[in-house]
């Protein structure tokens, strides 16, 4: 028997429209300060940790702990949401991040080559941790407080990660160039310091939302029902159809652009605007994913399948061979059409997932509490940010072992793959029987 699910509280069903619109504009300035932290230090800092005697391997690493350290963080983030709160675990994570940021700007000081590297891959593992506990906060309240238009709030979340990715490099290397290695991350940290009282002004000061609505909850009831959601085909064809769908944002990010320098884009401000095609894309193709699902009445997982298609198609057609010389602004075009097919691709798969997600958790027996929207949004960190580390380590080591056109292409196929069985498991018809009420399980 399948529970119906229940809102969180009164005050999500009747949120007072004054009082919706700041709470999203508090969470966007949340989402916006720790993807631009994590996204400002791209262009510069590769090239002083070479000056410190990193090697550029380790410097992979470094930066991308961020991702990893998010990854295993965002189910403890869960559990401790439902002990202190949603918006308590909002501004632990925007001060831990801004704290590490702050510290990080006076790492290029040091000279030791080890106390730097190993200062820099905990300083960025601890940043991770702040971003698992700030983002699932973020889109555990998205999804507890707006029932209604889940989707066009999730959208407009997005907007800001695209627009943080979009400025962040070139945000970062101006400053960088007109000051030194310290600034840029000193104005990244007063964004998250900022961003966290805006938190407890607007957020905290609401009894209601300072609380969580559930009894908390242990690390292996998590587990258990987090398992159970993963062990149902279709929520497991969203989460891995996810998982691949954000590995399509960072896989160009080692591969694409030694294949610019080889058809003969050798300008580097050239290939950053390849790169910004794609952001661009995807800001603009975030918005309308929400109208679609909310005002439209679309599928969420249909949505989220049609933009992984799009950006799979836009991954065979990127690294397409060349059947004889053919001019340079050619090959131009037809990277920026697949970039653009990428951009817009990936806008569903980051808006559509937590609504396909909910909706399908609901369809297994979870009430809308403070712990079902931990859970969900923890997953879907897990799945969000596995697919960003997992893209760049796999689209480095396959170009280098495979080539560029058949790494993509390959890709490409996988995702396309994917999300074509996500159409086809969602449009069959659901088996009840196997559904059981999530609060009858047993967990020990």
């Amino acid at each position: 028997m399948v529970e119906e699910a229940v809102p969180c509280t009164t005050e999500t069903r009747n949120m007072d429209p004054r009082k919706a619109r700041v709470t999203v504009a508090v969470l966007c300035l949340a989402l916006f300060s720790t993807n631009l932290v994590s996204s400002m230090c791209a262009p510069f800092y590769p090239s002083s940790a070479e000056k410190h005697g990193i090697e550029a391997y380790m410097t992979g690493g470094i930066l991308g702990v961020y991702y990893a350290a998010t990854v295993l963080a965002s189910p403890l983030m869960a559990v401790l949401m439902t002990r202190i709160g949603q918006p308590a675990l909002l501004q632990i994570g925007l001060v831990l991040v801004g704290g590490c940021s702050l510290i990080f700007g006076g790492i290029d000081q040091v000279d030791n080559v080890y106390i730097y590297g190993v200062g820099s891959f905990v300083l960025r593992a601890l940043q991770g941790i702040g971003c698992a506990a700030s983002d699932t906060a973020v889109f555990a309240i998205v999804s507890a407080r707006f029932t209604r238009d889940l989707a066009r709030v999730n959208s407009y979340l997005n907007s800001c990660v695209g627009i943080s990715f979009m400025i962040g490099p070139p945000l970062g290397g101006l400053v960088y160039e007109w000051s030194n290695f310290t600034i840029p991350f000193v104005i990244s940290a007063i964004l998250c310091f900022t961003s966290s009282f805006s938190v407890s002004m607007v957020l905290r000061r609401s009894e209601s939302w300072s609380k969580s609505s559930s009894e908390p909850v242990s690390p292996s009831e998590v587990f258990t029902k987090s398992w159970y959601l993963l062990t149902n085909p279709r929520f497991l064809l969203i989460v891995v159809t996810t998982t691949f769908g954000c590995a399509c944002t960072s896989f160009l990010d080692p591969t694409l652009s030694p294949y610019l320098n080889i058809q003969g884009f050798n300008n580097t401000a050239e290939i950053g605007v390849f790169y910004l095609i794609r952001d661009i894309a995807f800001t603009l193709g975030t918005p309308p994913v929400g109208t679609l699902i909310d005002t439209w009445g679309w599928n969420p997982s249909v949505v989220l399948a049609m933009g992984s298609i799009t950006a799979g198609l836009g991954y065979v057609f990127v690294g397409m061979q060349n059947s004889g010389p053919i001019p340079l602004h050619y090959i131009g075009l037809r990277v920026c059409i697949s970039l653009v097919l990428i951009g817009v691709g990936q806008a569903p798969v980051f808006s559509a997932t937590l609504p396909a997600m909910v909706d399908e958790a609901i369809a297994l027996g979870y009430n809308r509490d403070d712990q079902f929207c931990g859970i969900l949004a923890a997953l879907q960190n897990f799945a969000f940010y596995g697919g960003l580390w997992a893209g760049s380590v796999v689209g480095g080591a396959a170009t280098y072992y495979t080539g560029f056109f058949i790494s993509t292409m390959f890709f490409g196929c996988i995702v396309i793959t994917v999300a074509v069985l996500l159409i086809m498991v969602h449009s069959s018809k659901r088996k009840k029987v196997h559904y059981q009420s999530i609060e009858n399980l047993d967990v020990e």
